[in-house]
């Protein structure tokens, strides 16, 4: 059901709805109602969503603002983004702030790999904007590099500074898509494969989760098979089901990471040449040994991290120790460590295979654990201060009793 045929509809359909909530709906709600569950919503046909998008709205108002008030598109625009989480409203002042200064807000939480942070900054700018073609995700980008050097934690980071929680975060390690028949776990097993007709991981999480991110961890390391999916994917940003449901990526954003070309990185970073120049070495050479060609033009981006140094190592240390201090201020507990003593740790908890991947266990072992056995033993309470000092030396600074 289309245009006219659906607008004469929703006009006679909403008179009771305004009679019974006592609001008023202008003629642009009405094709707002249309305009957007068409587009957002995908469980329901035409007319019954924008009907239902009505009936939601003049409930919220009426319990909001009560009787007489007059519905607009923009009433209906903040119904259909309440109920999928998509940010289709004018941009708030709030919301500016934090777009505009998306870079220091991952910043507090990511150190360095500034292209790579630029990158995925820029992109959530144009897709709040709606500058970028809306028929395709969000973006689609690589992140290439060694193990331990942030590309995870970058989409982590940006989960929880722009979708607004980790939770927002769809993850698949594509080291367990390796075999052709693992597409059924992805898109749902069909009637015989597994007995009765099941969804898929894939598709249901986006399904229910229509703007988030979409993480593909190792995807090098994935059948041919199944990178294909991901071709249309990026291209179209739909992908059906096995019950035939269209899934719509596109308020989706797609990182893929990978180790492809670690050797080559590590080794042009020592010889002193930019992540682009590498960048641009490899795409015409190494990196098409691992992924077709049609599949690298699909990716917005190609961002090579670079391995992380010693200095990198040191500040990663400082902020994983800033979040023990926060979960202690919780308990009323102060933690204090040297920088001498996070010096000492970033030099336990580097590798130049894993980058900063073994820093959290360090700082597990030698700040947590003594902590944990500290406040069960009672030997730091409420208002204390625990100061970490070179050699794990240990000062308790007793809160004065009044």
């Amino acid at each position: 059901m289309e245009g006219n045929q659906a607008i004469q509809i929703l006009e006679a359909r909403s008179g009771p709805i305004e009679y019974r909530y006592g609001v008023f709906f202008t003629y642009d709600s009405i094709v707002k109602a249309i305009e957007l569950s068409k587009k957002f919503i995908h469980e329901r046909y035409l007319p019954e969503k924008a009907i239902e998008v009505l009936e939601e709205t003049a409930s919220r108002i009426f319990n909001t603002k009560g009787k007489d008030f007059v519905i607009t598109d923009d009433d209906i625009s903040e119904t259909v983004s309440l109920k999928t989480e998509i940010p289709l409203t004018d941009i708030t002042k709030g919301e500016s702030e934090k777009l505009l200064h998306l870079e220091e807000k991952i910043h507090e939480r990511m150190i360095d790999q500034n292209e790579a942070v630029s990158m995925v900054s820029a992109a959530m700018r144009r897709a709040r904007a709606e500058i970028r073609d809306t028929k395709r995700p969000i973006a689609n980008l690589l992140f290439l590099g060694p193990t331990g050097v942030g590309k995870t934690q970058l989409a982590k980071t940006l989960a929880e500074v722009y979708f607004g929680s980790e939770n927002k975060m769809i993850r698949l390690d594509m080291s367990e898509y390796q075999e052709k028949a693992s597409l059924y776990q992805l898109i749902g097993f069909p009637r015989g494969v597994m007995g009765e007709e099941t969804s898929g991981y894939l598709t249901e999480q986006v399904r229910h989760h229509p703007f988030a991110l979409l993480l593909l961890d190792e995807i090098e390391k994935a059948h041919p098979d199944i990178l294909n999916i991901f071709l249309q994917v990026m291209d179209d940003g739909r992908l059906t089901d096995v019950r035939g449901r269209k899934i719509d990526f596109t308020n989706v954003i797609i990182i893929c990471t990978s180790n492809a070309c670690t050797p080559i990185i590590q080794k042009r970073i020592s010889e002193g040449l930019s992540p682009q120049q590498i960048k641009d070495e490899i795409m015409n050479n190494e990196l098409q040994q691992y992924f077709k060609p049609e599949l690298l033009n699909r990716f917005d981006g190609i961002i090579v991290f670079k391995p992380l140094s010693k200095k990198d190592i040191f500040s990663i240390a400082k902020l994983l120790l800033g979040g023990v201090a926060k979960s202690l201020e919780k308990k009323g507990v102060k933690l204090e460590v040297t920088d001498s003593y996070i010096e000492e740790l970033s030099e336990l908890g580097f590798d130049p295979l894993y980058g900063a991947r073994p820093m959290r266990r360090v700082i597990q072992e030698k700040v947590d654990d003594v902590l944990a056995n500290y406040i069960i033993s009672s030997k730091i309470e409420r208002r204390d201060t625990i100061v970490f000092d070179v050699g794990g030396k240990i000062d308790i600074i007793k809160s004065k009793k009044w």
